[in-house]
């Protein structure tokens, strides 16, 4: 049976944020363009895309997903795959994966 998965980067652990005496002293970052922000999300889409299928072909699961969804603006894959892939999705550290919801569920 297909099911759609929908798999994303674990979250790493954030690093404390700065006091205000400490953020006083560095300067703001420069604002960056639209152009930029956009380029470089589509980059880390692509680069995640690339990292979640270099993970099912080590594996050997190609075979197990009949459609993977091209690369966005977020770090986001969506695939049509077994329970099997979803189950190794969900072990490998850097992945958090889960079922998308059904539509019939909305209604």
């Amino acid at each position: 049976m297909w099911i759609e998965a929908i798999v994303m980067p674990r979250e790493q652990p954030t690093a404390t944020r700065p006091s205000s005496r400490q953020a006083g002293k560095q300067p703001a970052p420069a604002p960056r363009s639209r152009a930029a922000v956009h380029k470089q999300a589509g980059e880390e889409s692509q680069q995640f895309r690339d990292a979640v299928l270099g993970f099912l072909r080590a594996r050997h699961l190609m075979s197990a997903v009949r459609w993977v969804s091209e690369p966005g603006l977020l770090p986001l894959v969506t695939l049509h795959c077994t329970d099997g892939v979803l189950e190794q999705l969900r072990e490998e550290p850097g992945f958090e994966a889960g079922l998308s919801m059904p539509l019939e569920l909305m209604t």
